[in-house]
């Protein structure tokens, strides 16, 4: 008996083996098509199919508008049919003569009026199934084109403008990677999953993750990544990781209610927790040495037990090289400064990406004789949330956090230096040293400077009535003694409405009718203002807003700054 039983089982283990190695299947696919008359003959049609895990080639001419394939196939690899011979055309994937299709066992048809992309396709479940998927993409993608053509009709000089249509474009892409991402985690031997995978590495938001894509790429099964699909998989993520590097600054951090005691949970080896909401990590030699030309920074905020809007920031602090790390003697530079959400740990998405452009800061990170570290704040409270939110009972957590530099392999031969002017400096109207809700600080320039540039990162707090939380007042920047220029603080939050996921007071209505200085679930923008060249001297910059009413509301706002000299 236990032979028969062994038998069998190698038996049924062998057949197995047999359907995962060869996956070929008869089919049939016939078609129409509707040429004219006058070119009705003589006119080929190409069709692209896998059988035996290789790509086979196949043409046929039509003949009365009709043409036919018979063979054998992988029907779990997409085929294609074109009138274009394929390798011949340059931008293939525009074609609107080409067909992407999924095979059943059996007969297919295709019926094709016009161009070929908009074929009627019957008798593969698969290739339903596939449609429906494609059907929610389709749509992102024409947003996405309608707001290339926005974006190309903002004038150059309008940088406030392109930024905030930007923004609308990173917002549709992270939506797309998120739809990608799910679908991915859930259908990963699906059929289509490789296109699904294509779509994610092509779409360059940034709530995109490389070592994600990796590991999607991981799972999809051996003939999936094989095939035609799946090389182009391999040589996009080849070029990404050939292309950049990333440093991981922070990975999956948990931060924690910034009101209760210090916890005392083990962090990573590196990092320091300085407050329940504030870590610090230092960079070594050998991560400064891969930053190149370029660098970015992206922070990952996932949801925990806060489900209310907070305020985060990350601040580079350079130090004397050997020099004990102290917040007050080092030189301090805030790269990026965000709101997070209303979010509600159970619903997707459940965190948010934000990131932030800072080439200009390459040069102070890779200066000599400097030690430079990274400290990351994003406070939050659990009190509500405890209350409200399900499973956080107890809970001290209020987000986790990742933090990435990501930068190119090009070297840096620029000379900008940088030169820390405000840090996250309370505006509250009391010091009247300057004048008004005024305040002035002081800077030296060794040698005179062929540009000058001042980035300004502010956001109006007080949630009273009428407080500057619900305000955008106009900042009035003077240099040396005489009025400069003046920023239009106002954002539109629309782009970011989609993180929102607890009913709130902010977003509701048209919120792209309305204007804050700061918005729930985006990034607080880093305002450039040149300043042209400078003399080498002393010199004084003013950063006031006259129209805050900062006693009234208990208001402030919270205004760093900057300059990049070269």
């Amino acid at each position: 008996m236990k032979r028969y039983l062994l038998l069998l089982l190698i038996a049924i283990s062998s057949t197995g083996l047999m359907a995962q190695k060869n996956a070929d299947v008869p089919f049939q696919l016939q078609g129409t098509v509707n040429l004219p008359n006058y070119d009705s003959a003589n006119r080929a049609i190409y069709f692209t199919f896998q059988k035996n895990g290789k790509s086979v080639l196949d043409s046929v001419i039509i003949k009365d508008n009709k043409f036919s394939f018979k063979g054998v196939a992988d029907i779990d690899i997409k085929a294609s049919l074109q009138f274009t011979k394929p390798n011949t055309s340059p931008n293939a994937a525009a074609d609107p003569n080409s067909l992407s299709l999924y095979l059943s066992k059996g007969l297919v048809n295709v019926s094709a009026k016009g161009y070929l992309r908009k074929s009627i396709i019957s008798g593969s479940v698969v290739n339903n199934d596939y449609m429906i998927f494609k059907k929610p993409y389709l749509k992102l993608d024409t947003s996405l084109r309608l707001l290339g053509w926005k974006k190309r009709r903002v004038k150059a000089e309008d940088t406030l403008r392109g930024k905030s249509v930007d923004a609308e474009i990173d917002s549709v892409k992270n939506l797309k990677l998120a739809k990608l991402s799910e679908f991915l985690s859930k259908n990963i031997t699906k059929p289509y999953a490789a296109e699904a995978l294509l779509m994610y590495v092509s779409t360059d938001g940034s709530a995109f993750d490389a070592n994600k894509a990796q590991q999607f790429f991981d799972r999809l099964p051996a003939k999936q990544k094989n095939a035609a699909l799946g090389k182009e998989i391999t040589t996009a993520l080849t070029k990404l990781a050939e292309k950049l590097v990333t440093i991981n600054v922070l990975t999956n951090v948990d931060f924690y209610d910034g009101y209760a005691q210090k916890v005392t949970h083990p962090v990573a080896k590196g990092v320091t927790r300085i407050s329940n909401a504030e870590y610090l990590r230092q960079l070594s030699s050998a991560e400064i040495d891969k930053i190149g030309k370029t660098l970015k920074i992206k922070v990952i905020v996932k949801s925990g037990c806060d489900n209310y809007d907070r305020i985060g920031h990350v601040t580079l602090v350079v130090m004397p090289k050997g020099e004990q790390f102290n917040l007050e003697k080092g030189e301090q530079f805030e790269l990026l400064r965000i709101m997070t959400p209303f979010m509600y740990r159970t619903r997707q998405p459940d965190h948010i990406p934000y990131e932030a452009q800072v080439d200009q800061m390459v040069s102070t990170i890779k200066q000599a004789g400097k030690d430079v570290y990274l400290l990351t704040e994003v406070f939050g409270t659990t009190g509500a949330g405890q209350r409200e939110v399900i499973g956080c009972d107890g809970s001290l957590l209020t987000f986790n956090v990742s933090v990435d530099l990501i930068s190119d392999k090009m070297k840096d031969l620029s000379t900008q230096k940088g030169i820390s002017l405000l840090s996250y400096y309370s505006l509250d109207g009391k010091d009247k040293a300057a004048g008004k809700n005024s305040k002035q600080v002081s800077f030296e320039l060794a040698d005179n400077s062929k540009t000058t540039t001042l980035y300004v990162i502010s956001s109006g707090h007080g949630a009273a009535e009428g407080g500057e939380e619900y305000n955008w007042r106009e900042h009035v920047v003077d240099l040396d003694g005489k009025e400069y220029t003046r920023l239009e603080m106002s954002q539109n939050c629309s782009p970011f409405e989609m993180y929102n996921t607890q009913p709130n007071g902010i977003y509701f209505g048209d919120i792209s009718k309305e204007r804050r200085s700061w918005c729930p679930g985006g990034p607080v923008p880093t305002r450039m203002i040149n300043l042209g060249p400078l003399v080498k001297g002393k010199h004084t910059l003013k950063i006031s807003i006259p129209d805050a009413e900062f006693e009234k509301t208990d208001s402030k706002y919270y205004v760093s700054a900057y300059l990049i000299t070269q």
